[in-house]
């Protein structure tokens, strides 16, 4: 027996299932999700393991790899103290929707 192919949609199809809240919900968590993987990539590039990046933050190892896997969304003061350990700069911009 055939297996059926699942039906492909346009990306435009697949957003009208979802409300405008859940659309800003969902790039919110995207936008999270980008800013996270910069501080990952830059950990990486320095080459640092989570315990030496965490250790130079002053943050508990389990707070940064869960906010670098999502499973908890890391503090404004948490981004600032990893910012600061990577040599980074951290901009806040608020606009209007």
């Amino acid at each position: 027996m055939k297996k059926k192919r699942p039906k492909t949609i346009t990306l435009k199809e697949f957003e009208k299932r979802f409300s405008p809240e859940e659309l800003k919900k969902i790039e919110n968590e995207v936008q999270y999700y980008r800013l996270m993987t910069k501080f990952r990539e830059a950990r990486t590039e320095q080459g640092l393991s989570q315990q030496q990046l965490a250790d130079k933050a002053q943050l508990n190892r389990v707070t940064l790899s869960k906010a670098e896997s999502g499973l908890r969304n890391a503090t404004l003061e948490t981004l600032g103290k990893l910012a600061t350990a990577l040599d980074m700069t951290l901009e806040i911009q608020l606009r209007p929707n």
